[in-house]
């Protein structure tokens, strides 16, 4: 088993539901304000985030498609009223609002879901969740892809997901995503420190950001990670971000504490001043050094590929 799959984090909150029903072309050129279902009003901000959202579809509608019913906005505390079992992750990363939409094109049914995250960050922690190193790739926005009937896509704070059923379903489904592309507009790069790890051995789609816990521990969060290959095993890059360099220091030495009470803990002199070498029975080998505000952990089967970290802690700026 991969450190990816080994680490899977589980995730827990509750929620409640606002809805807002409010016609998508009506809504493009007049947005009304939202009204509220279940048992609280949504806040201002909220009202200001989903008439947002309704702006991003395209007028008139791609593939000659048409709603086939008002849109439908959720909230964290709502969102599980939709994704029942699901919602919860999303929750985890901080989502804002949710827009649920349905539309029929010809003979092709599409539904179009839109994650206001928040942040690039928290939008590519729950895209890359979801995510397959095995699906098909496609360029729309920051990083997309397909997989039996669905298409999703990553752009700025926006994490889309479509799904569609009929004839020539894929075609509708890539047109619908590119001009929703193009409407959300902005950046459409991955979070920027992702552009400073090493490329080397990588294996293709295999980052995440973890916003809590990662790896089980939670004064590491918010981290990154990605997954290396080395000597034929797998290997786990962790960068934990820090506010300063005080604190990327302080995450050290609770890490080398934790390895003290687990397993063993010894200094890693070829890594700078610092920098330690440990082992425990559940993490396995474990090389760790801070540099700025960053933490650097490298999880390994074995010490031989310690060279993923020393070209990290060179790359990272």
């Amino acid at each position: 088993m991969s450190h990816a799959s080994r680490y899977h984090f589980i995730h827990s909150i509750f929620i409640f539901i606002f809805v807002l029903a409010s016609a998508v072309a009506m809504a493009q050129d007049s947005p009304e304000s939202p009204t509220a279902g279940g048992t609280s009003r949504p806040t201002a901000s909220e009202v200001t985030a989903s008439q947002q959202l309704v702006k991003l579809f395209p007028s008139p509608l791609p593939a000659q498609a048409v709603a086939t019913a008002p849109p439908s906005f959720y909230s964290a505390d709502t969102l599980y009223l939709y994704m029942d079992g699901g919602a919860d992750i999303y929750a985890l990363y901080n989502v804002q609002v949710v827009l649920h939409q349905e539309f029929r094109a010809k003979e092709v049914d599409v539904t179009v879901d839109i994650f206001d995250m928040g942040t690039l960050e928290n939008a590519f922690g729950i895209y890359a969740s979801e995510r397959s190193p095995n699906y098909d790739f496609i360029s729309i926005g920051a990083e997309g892809y397909r997989n039996q009937g669905i298409l999703n896509f990553l752009q700025g704070r926006y994490y889309v997901k479509f799904a569609a059923f009929g004839p020539k379903a894929d075609a509708v489904l890539d047109q619908f995503a590119r001009e929703l592309s193009a409407r959300i507009g902005g950046e459409r790069g991955l979070p920027a420190l992702l552009q400073q790890l090493p490329t080397a051995n990588r294996r293709p789609h295999s980052e995440q950001y973890l916003l809590k816990d990662p790896l089980g521990h939670s004064f590491l969060g918010p981290a990154y990670l990605a997954i290396y290959a080395s000597n034929g095993k797998d290997s786990t890059l962790l960068i934990s971000v820090g506010a300063n360099e005080a604190e990327a220091g302080e995450r050290l030495r609770q890490l080398s504490e934790h390895f003290r009470k687990t397993g063993r803990c010894e200094g890693a002199p070829e890594l700078g001043n610092g920098a330690i070498r440990a082992n425990n029975s559940f993490e396995g080998n474990v090389l760790a050094q801070s540099k700025g505000r960053y933490l650097l952990v490298l999880f390994s089967a074995d010490n031989s590929s310690g060279a993923v970290l020393a070209n990290a802690l060179k790359q990272l700026r």
